[in-house]
C-alpha cells in the first residue's frame, strides 16, 4: 500500500512541515506544492528542520483563490504519484492537519480500495450562487490577480455596486465575439468541495480523460474556482461512476459561516465536534489565532 498526500501550500512553512511530521508513515509520500508567489527557502529550511522523508517538491504554480492553477497543482500530484505507483490519494491544504493517527489513514485508503470519496452534487444546486451557471455558463477572467467573472446581458446584476458594474462593463466588451459557453457535451457538471480522496483506479480515469478531451482544461481556464468543478464533473459526471464507487463525502471537518467563501478557522471550542466527526481531517487552522487546539490534535495523533 501505497499512499500518496498532495498537499496545497500557500505560506506558513512550519505549520506545513508540523502536518508532514504527523503523517510521517512508511506507506507515504507526500507531493508538495508551494505557491510560486511566496519564497520556497522558508519552505525547505522548515521540511529540512523536521527531517521529514519521502516529500518531492512539484513544480510551482500561481495558485491564487479561485485559479485555474490550483487545478493544475493537484494535476501535478496526481501524475506524480501515479507515476511514483502508489495506491491511493489524497489532496490537502498546508493549513489541514489530521484528526486520526496516521496508521489509521493509511488503513483506511487500504480498506477503501476502488472506493473514492469527494463531495459532489449536481449543477446546478441551489447551494451555490444562480445554481453554479455564474460557473459554467459565465466567463471568468483574471484581472489584476484576482478572479471576476462577466455577469451578461440579461442576468441581475443589481447586488453589483458602483466598482462592480464598470468593471463588468469591460469585461463584457473583452468577451465580445467570444461564443456563448456551455459546459462540455461529454460530462454532466459537477460540483463540491475542492478536497479529494481518491482510488488509483480513480486517479487513472482523470488522467486518461483529460488525454482523450484536452480542451476540458481549456474550457476550465475561463471558470471560477474550478477546483470546485473540474474534479467532481469528471469522477461523477461521467460513466466512471457507473464501474466504481464514488462517495458524497470529503472526509474533511470544516465550519463555514454564512454567506462566506472561504471557511472558518477553527479552535479549541471545536474539538469535540471534530473528534466525534467521521472525518479523517479538519480544515483551517491558524497557530497565530488558536495554537492550543493543534497542540491537542497533536497530542492524540501523533506516536
Amino acid at each position: 500500500m501505497r499512499l500518496a498526500l498532495v498537499v496545497l501550500a500557500h505560506d506558513r512553512p512550519e505549520q506545513l512541515a508540523s502536518l508532514l511530521s504527523a503523517l510521517r508513515h512508511p506507506a507515504a509520500r507526500a507531493y508538495v506544492h508551494v505557491d510560486r508567489r511566496v519564497a520556497l527557502e522558508p519552505f525547505e529550511r522548515a521540511l529540512t528542520a523536521t527531517e521529514v522523508d519521502e516529500v518531492a517538491l512539484l513544480p510551482r504554480h500561481a495558485t491564487s483563490w479561485a485559479s485555474p492553477r490550483l487545478v493544475d497543482a493537484a494535476l501535478e500530484g496526481l501524475r506524480r504519484g501515479v507515476a511514483a505507483g502508489c495506491d491511493y490519494f489524497l489532496l490537502l491544504s498546508g493549513r489541514d492537519f489530521p484528526l486520526r493517527p496516521v496508521a489509521e489513514i493509511v488503513a483506511f485508503a487500504e480498506a477503501a480500495g476502488s472506493r473514492s470519496y469527494l463531495e459532489h452534487f449536481p449543477l446546478p444546486d441551489p447551494r451555490w450562487r444562480l445554481g453554479g451557471r455564474d460557473r459554467t455558463d459565465f466567463y471568468t477572467y483574471t484581472v489584476r490577480g484576482r478572479r471576476e467573472t462577466c455577469i451578461p446581458r440579461g442576468e441581475d446584476t443589481s447586488y453589483l455596486n458602483r466598482r462592480g458594474r464598470l468593471l463588468n462593463r469591460l469585461l463584457r466588451l473583452r468577451g465580445l465575439g467570444r461564443p456563448e459557453r456551455r459546459f462540455p457535451s461529454y460530462a454532466r457538471a459537477y460540483g463540491g468541495s475542492q478536497w479529494w480522496n481518491l482510488s488509483r483506479e480513480a486517479a487513472e480515469h482523470v488522467l486518461a480523460f483529460l488525454e482523450r478531451h484536452p480542451d476540458y482544461r481549456r474550457y476550465h481556464e475561463h471558470t471560477l474556482a474550478p477546483d470546485e468543478i473540474f474534479f467532481q464533473s469528471i469522477l461523477a459526471g461521467t460513466d466512471f461512476a457507473e464501474r466504481a464507487e464514488v462517495v458524497d463525502d470529503s472526509l474533511r471537518f470544516m465550519r463555514w459561516p454564512a454567506d462566506e467563501s472561504h471557511p472558518r478557522t477553527l479552535g479549541i471550542d471545536d474539538l469535540p465536534a471534530m473528534l466525534e466527526s467521521d472525518a479523517l481531517f479538519a480544515r483551517k487552522f491558524d497557530p497565530a489565532v488558536d495554537d492550543e487546539v493543534l497542540a491537542r490534535l497533536a497530542e492524540r495523533v501523533v506516536v
